[in-house]
């Protein structure tokens, strides 16, 4: 039976300094998380991946404190007051021991109240959840709450905590201080351990199985069924050298049986290109079990903290990462050349993605630039097998239908784009909650997009680059040898190399007209010190053909 109990403890007691470690109390060993060693980047409560020592965390929530936060040391984890699973702290790992109890210290934020938050635990990788309790936040006294939540779940589990409720406004809550005890008990069989634990092999490996309970008999199966009593005995080393999972349990008589451990060994088939990478995917719907190491050079053009997802691009082929659970330890940073990247390929409704497999990758180079592919609003077309998914794309001269919408760009929203005429529904799509231009204002002048194809709900889509993500050689295919601003960022003044006479229009991105200049063929140098820093859409006109060009430009 699962039972709660919870008690208070005083702001201003004794700070518990421990990073990120397990330690032992009376005999019960725990798990226990402060979140204090994180690093946070930025304020934003977009999912975000927080690995350490333990494991990985997927939280969303902000972890940089103002003075409404509460907090046991110096830092806690704030949940907004939103629905479901857009709030969370999840463990992206499993505990193999366990969990008896499992305790938190929680709060509402500022003058909240009212914060609905729920404790679930699963054991079976996160596949599903079961609740496993719940609390009220009420408003601040003073005082941090304390929860315990008796679960007494033994074997392979992993929990998360939500605040949930609804959308309701005011009901944020602060969390710190996670603790997991293990599953205490004398009449059980402790679990099966592998060593090595699974994971990449480049060689074949022989591996062991044991248990801490004298005198168990461990069974196990090699072909993803569960062992029973019917199963093979474990008695020496099993020689793998091909993709593998092992599954272990263990029984002794008088003594309740151990839960089940598994351990997958992946032999991966090197693959040179992206282009082949591709066309091992599964051609439907479906993830795929063939574990693949890319071995060719890819740039990182876009990086998005939901789902904790990247874009790489070889040459005029790319394809998403998708890595929710931070397989892929190695940290990545737009314009990083990257190789040696294992994992397998899923279809998920006609977009590749290719998910990392536990380990890294090899950096070999970094500010690496890529060249958008100039398409018209037209090509993004309901064919997932369109060669520009996944690419850097620019659309130039191209209008964001603003009718019936806000002002500002919102996150997860679809658009239309209006191009010489020509209007495609909805392929515009702010994917990047934590994006700079989300909840800055849509420009209403027609210009030029650059961003990365996305397939979604049956349709092609732009998701647009940040302002400042300069993978992107060029802003829009202006024609280079013909126009070019330097420096960029400026500070009082700009340089405007052009190869004809042209008209320029300079706006700012609520679309106002702030200046306009007649440029001649060469350089043309504009005073900016009368501008305030922003970004601004320089708007030039081929005085001899009508042919307009957009370029931005950054005022520091």
């Amino acid at each position: 039976m699962r039972t709660f109990t919870f008690f208070k403890v005083a702001f201003t007691s004794a700070l518990f300094f421990f990073l990120f470690t397990v330690v032992s109390f009376a005999q019960k060993a725990t798990l226990f998380e402060n979140f204090e060693a994180s690093v946070w980047g930025g304020n934003g409560y977009a999912q975000r991946i927080v690995t350490d020592d333990v494991g990985s965390w997927s939280v969303s929530g902000v972890g940089n404190m103002d003075d409404k936060d509460r907090k046991i040391g110096t830092r806690s984890i704030r949940l907004r007051g939103e629905s479901g699973d857009n709030c969370h702290i999840q463990m992206n790992f499993d505990k193999i021991d366990g969990i008896g109890e499992a305790s938190f210290y929680y709060a509402s934020y500022g003058t909240h109240a009212d914060g609905i938050i729920v404790l679930y635990y699963s054991v079976n990788g996160g596949a599903s959840w079961t609740k496993g309790g719940e609390v009220k936040a009420p408003k601040w006294d003073g005082e941090m709450l304390k929860a315990t939540f008796t679960l007494n779940i033994s074997g392979i589990v992993r929990v998360k905590i939500v605040r949930e409720g609804g959308l309701k406004q005011y009901t944020s809550v602060n969390i710190d201080d996670l603790n997991l005890t293990d599953f205490v008990c004398e009449n059980c069989v402790k679990v099966p351990v592998f060593d090595p634990p699974g994971g990449i092999c480049k060689s074949p490996v022989d591996v062991t199985i044991t248990t801490a309970t004298a005198g168990a008999t461990i069974r196990y199966t090699l072909d993803e069924t569960d062992p029973d009593g019917t199963s093979p005995v474990y008695s020496v080393p099993i020689h793998v050298s091909a993709n593998t999972t092992i599954k272990a349990k263990a029984w002794k008589a008088g003594m309740e049986e151990s839960s089940i451990n598994s351990a997958i060994f992946y032999f991966p088939e090197d693959v040179g290109s992206l282009a082949e990478l591709r066309a091992l995917a599964p051609e439907s719907n479906g993830e795929g079990k063939t574990p693949y190491t890319y071995t060719g050079n890819a740039v990182v053009t876009q990086i998005q903290n939901f789902g904790n997802v990247k874009y790489i691009q070889e040459g005029d082929c790319a394809i998403m990462i998708w890595d929710k659970d931070s397989n892929l330890t190695t940290k990545l940073h737009l314009g990083y050349l990257i190789t040696d990247l294992t994992g397998t390929l899923t279809n998920f409704k006609g977009m590749l993605e290719f998910v990392p497999l536990k380990g890294k990758c090899k950096v070999l180079d970094i500010d690496q630039k890529v060249t958008p592919v100039n398409i018209e609003v037209t090509q993004l077309d309901n064919e997932h097998n369109n060669p520009i998914q996944a690419r850097v794309i620019t659309i130039d001269n191209v209008l964001i239908d603003r009718e019936g919408q806000t002002d500002n760009f919102k996150y997860l929203w679809y658009y239309n784009l209006i191009q010489d005429g020509a209007k495609n529904d909805s392929v515009f799509y702010t994917d990047k909650k934590e994006a700079d231009y989300v909840g800055k204002p849509i420009p209403t002048i027609a210009t030029s997009i650059t961003g990365v194809c996305i397939y979604k709900d049956g349709k092609n889509r732009i998701v647009m680059l940040d302002y400042a993500n300069t993978v992107a050689t060029k802003i829009a295919d202006t024609n280079k040898s013909a126009i070019k601003l330097s420096p960029n960022p400026a500070n009082n003044f700009v340089n405007i190399v052009t190869g004809s006479a042209m008209k320029l229009e300079v706006y700012n991105l609520l679309g106002t007209l702030i200046a306009t200049d007649n440029l001649h063929e060469g350089q043309n140098v504009i005073s900016v010190s009368n501008y305030s820093s922003g970004i601004y859409l320089m708007k030039m006109i081929d005085v001899n053909n009508g042919q307009t060009y957009v370029q931005k430009l950054v005022v520091k």
